[in-house]
């Protein structure tokens, strides 16, 4: 990609975020009304924002990518991964990246007939052969990197991927004749890892086939179990090889492993369906594990994906319904547990739905793995192309936008490994770059681009919580390589019992491509909308995205107040310049802070209010500073805050007390405790804490008299609310 692309995070069936919109602070005399913006979520500008490319440019680029630093183009050795800054690079891989590699630049060759795709895809298949083809038994090894009699183990999956590649090889270039070598691999899942008595694949066998192993093998599965990854591969060949052969007996088998899958390998949770179990023993009953391994009922993500994939491909030859509504139930019940509903994206795993880690690291079981993204991609690409509901391409197309803005490397351009649940890259490994990951993410995004849709994304409401007051509007952005005919809302307007429907047409940005937007107007308080976007093309193609929902609502809301911190902030001693720092948070973000006061007072003194100053923003919280001064050893300076937004809402902090300490001396470690609240600890940088009661009538009584001005002034002044375009 020749330019570098801005994205901010959206999640288009929850999440609905705001468009930036600077303002200015105005540092105001002591008592004069200040009126603050909160500072935004999205600091790009509109023009930033919206500066997208298609998801062909994408594919575009990571496919750049991969020939550059993922492959050996002469030698057709495949890395597995690349660093960060793609200076350096994993030489031993696995079998499946080949694959990906291969299946990336087959597609590449037919999107484009460019011969060089199809040199070195050549290359990468020869040497697949040679490095991992068995020249003794039938079938194909696993890996590079492991143990060598773990390597050499045959696995349904490995053959799967092996026969694929080959297959793909040869449909791309003529000349390729791999024949005995895809025998190799389907002779290996048929007649070594096939449970003839059960049904379905056996997880793996040695070499020679013998299901005996060394007990020094580490895997946590027995090998003559069921795994659910290495059964649904395996079936999907089986039934890619018996249609196109005519083979009804592999059909067969394919049936019934798919029938082993669907009788042993449901899980439910509460008597509710929540996905396909990672593994059951041979016979498909429940297995158990040690501590800290993975148990075999987790759900996890981009397996379950696998399996969604079987079962249309088994629906697809066999024609049987029930494999296509089971599909279906396994996706749904996935959006329903293992699809984040606060910041969007797949998680890895689910137990008893919640985000599991076999280690029950609370961080690691919320990381959205860019591969576990692609995986579920790809097998909602497969439900649309087999059922034509738009339905799993719009999730498709959701996850995709999540993937996009966050985990595509601005920087050196490719896919990361994988972020936080919020979506934040900041650990160095993190930011490894997988060639299996940059192989299924040019295929999925070529699939999407493919279908010649007016893809509809990054549908806004602006502002994201809108009040009564507020000029609330509607904007998406539409691509298609046909040209968008017309983008317009489907809504619906809900206040009490009265219901009305309506369409508006949203105009093109006259300057920034893909950009529509119109305004809906104000709308009535607890007024309830919802709404779908439609796209069509110029061809006739119409996209449907949504639906989306937001509520009108009345800011009711008090500002939270809280200390920022306090200078100096290690100690504060006789002849310090006391400063002191509040933070204060609106809600809605967009609303507006009019004013913030401290009211303050030494030892026994009367409150006096001062009017703080606006500093700066901490994310889209407002920064307030007020110089106490200086005060004499042993003073007693007590404050809290009271913050009113534009709305009349007064929110109050707690009370703080700070004890002013006499010349430096050698200290105790007690003696640096100076400032407390007294409700509950409060912490500002570098201070010490100790809890102290003290006497609370005064305060309280200044507290109520504060809020009581407070409120006076905010109905004198009414709304000063400055308008947008």
């Amino acid at each position: 990609m020749r330019q570098k692309i801005l994205f901010t995070a959206i999640f288009a069936v929850v999440m609905l975020n705001a468009l930036a919109s600077g303002a200015n602070i105005t540092v105001s005399p002591k008592y004069t009304v200040n009126r603050v913006d909160n500072a935004r979520t999205t600091v790009l500008s509109q023009e930033q924002e919206y500066n997208i490319s298609s998801y062909k440019n994408y594919s575009d680029a990571t496919l750049a990518i991969m020939m550059a630093k993922h492959l050996n183009i002469t030698t057709g050795v495949v890395f597995h991964s690349v660093t960060g800054n793609l200076s350096a690079y994993s030489v031993e891989t696995s079998l499946s990246t080949y694959y990906w590699a291969i299946a990336a630049l087959s597609r590449a060759y037919t999107e484009t007939n460019n011969q060089t795709y199809s040199i070195v895809m050549s290359r990468i298949a020869n040497k697949m052969v040679s490095l991992f083809e068995d020249p003794t038994y039938p079938g194909f090894y696993v890996n590079e990197f492991s143990d060598l009699e773990l390597r050499q183990t045959k696995r349904p999956g490995v053959q799967a991927y092996a026969y694929w590649a080959l297959e793909i090889a040869e449909s791309t270039n003529s000349s390729l004749d791999f024949t005995e070598e895809k025998e190799s691999a389907l002779t290996c899942v048929t007649d070594m890892l096939y449970d003839s008595i059960y049904g379905g694949f056996f997880f793996y066998t040695m070499r020679n086939g013998s299901l005996t192993v060394p007990s020094t093998f580490s895997e946590v599965y027995p090998n003559d179990g069921k795994r659910l990854d290495h059964l649904a591969l395996a079936t999907m060949l089986l039934y890619d090889v018996g249609q196109s052969t005519g083979n009804t007996t592999l059909v067969e088998m394919a049936n019934r492993s798919i029938g082993f899958m669907l009788r042993y390998m449901p899980y439910y949770y509460n008597m509710e369906f929540v996905g396909l179990k990672l593994a059951v023993s041979r016979s498909g009953g429940s297995l158990t594990v040690d501590v800290g391994d993975r148990v075999a009922y987790s759900v996890v993500t981009d397996i379950n994906a696998i399996a969604i994939s079987a079962l249309v491909k088994g629906y697809g030859v066999t024609g049987n319904a029930t494999y296509l509504d089971s599909a279906n139930q396994v996706f749904e019940a996935l959006f329903t547990n293992n699809w984040d509903g606060v910041n969007g994206g797949w998680f890895s795993e689910v137990v008893d739905g919640e985000p599991y880690d076999p280690l029950d690291d609370e961080d690691v079981k919320y990381y959205k793995y860019t591969e576990i993204q692609f995986q579920m991609i790809m097998a909602l690409e497969d439900l649309y192309e087999t059922t034509g509901s738009i339905y799993p391409i719009r999730i498709a197309i959701d996850t995709l936008e999540l993937v996009l803005s966050n985990l595509w490397d601005l920087e050196d351009e490719g896919f990361v490994s994988n972020s936080n649940q919020v979506w934040e890259v900041f650990a160095e490994d993190w930011e490894i770059h997988y060639t299996t990951v940059q192989g299924q993410a040019f295929i999925g995004l070529e699939r999407v681009w493919s279908y010649g849709l007016p893809i509809v994304s990054r549908v806004r409401v602006t502002p994201t919580n809108p009040r009564p007051e507020d000029n609330v509007y509607i904007s998406a952005t539409a691509l298609d390589d046909d040209g968008i005919e017309s983008v317009y809302v489907n809504y619906s307007l809900r206040v009490g019992s009265n219901i009305t429907h309506g369409i508006l047409a949203l105009s093109p940005h006259p300057t920034i491509n893909g950009l529509y937007n119109s305004s809906i107007g104000t709308l009535p308080d607890q007024c309830a909308v919802n709404f779908e976007v439609v796209a069509n093309d110029t061809t006739g193609q119409v996209f449907v995205a949504g639906i989306y929902f937001f509520i009108v609502r009345a800011d009711i809301f008090a500002p939270s107040i809280d200390l920022y911190a306090i200078y100096p902030t290690s100690e504060v001693r006789v002849g310090d310049d006391v400063v002191v720092d509040m933070v204060t948070t609106e809600f809605p973000p967009h609303s507006s802070t009019n004013s913030c006061e401290i009211w303050w007072r030494v030892n026994a003194g009367a409150y006096t209010p001062e009017n703080m100053t606006p500093i700066g923003f901490d994310g889209t919280s407002i920064i307030w500073r007020f110089e106490l001064g200086q005060f004499q050893k042993d003073d007693k300076v007590a404050f809290f805050c009271l913050v009113t937004d534009e709305s009349g809402n007064v929110g109050e902090s707690r009370l703080f007390l700070l004890t002013i300490l006499g010349p430096k001396i050698n200290l105790t470690p007690f003696s640096a405790f100076q400032i407390v609240a007294t409700i509950g600890l409060v912490a500002a940088p570098g201070v010490g804490y100790a809890y102290t009661k003290m006497r609370k009538g005064g305060y309280k009584e200044a507290q109520r008299e504060g809020k009581k001005e407070a409120r006076k002034r905010a109905r004198r002044r009414g709304s000063r609310r400055r308008s947008r375009t």
